[in-house]
């Protein structure tokens, strides 16, 4: 390999990363309660097309326009990562529900049935951190299914992009059934 297509790579990469960087700043995780008001797609939740409003959704948009002139690797590799993306966004989800709500939920159940006059005294004492605490709790699981919620809406509109192309799928992980 010479040193020129080691240099193509590199740029290619840089690219990938750049533009993946680009993407995924369109769908931001913060964003998800807010525009489930007043977003298209939102509002597509309604009926049998769930398509139409995705396909009018900002977000969508300016991502169509983000990948304009994108050649067909480059959008094989985006595809590739933001696939990728998801199965970990995924793995992370079931960890932080398992780890956040399913723990503690069981280690309360066990101790109203060991000592249940004890704990709802612990509660009576200090509500305020106890319902502060749960609501913490509550959060970190929230957040996370924000993140793995957006990154499948990365994964819809590239599809979305793919189809309107007229590109078929590039791999069997991207065909699979969640």
């Amino acid at each position: 390999m010479t040193d020129r297509e080691i240099d193509g790579s590199a740029d290619a990469h840089a690219q990938l990363w750049g533009l993946w960087r680009r993407l995924k700043a369109l769908f931001p995780a913060w964003s998800l309660i807010p525009s489930s008001f007043y977003t298209p797609g939102a509002w597509g939740y309604v009926g049998v097309d769930f398509l139409s409003g995705f396909r009018r959704n900002p977000s969508t948009i300016r991502s169509f326009e983000l990948l304009e002139g994108v050649d067909d690797a480059t959008f094989d590799a985006l595809s590739a990562l933001a696939n990728l993306n998801v199965r970990r966004q995924d793995q992370m989800a079931r960890a932080v529900v398992v780890g956040y709500l399913t723990i503690p939920l069981s280690i309360v159940a066990l101790g109203a049935e060991l000592a249940g006059d004890s704990l709802l005294g612990f509660i009576r004492a200090d509500p305020l951190m106890i319902f502060g605490g749960a609501a913490v709790l509550g959060l970190a699981p929230a957040g996370y299914l924000s993140s793995l919620w957006r990154s499948r809406q990365i994964v819809g509109v590239l599809d979305l992009i793919r189809i309107e192309r007229g590109q078929a799928p590039f791999t069997a992980l991207e065909l699979r059934d969640e």
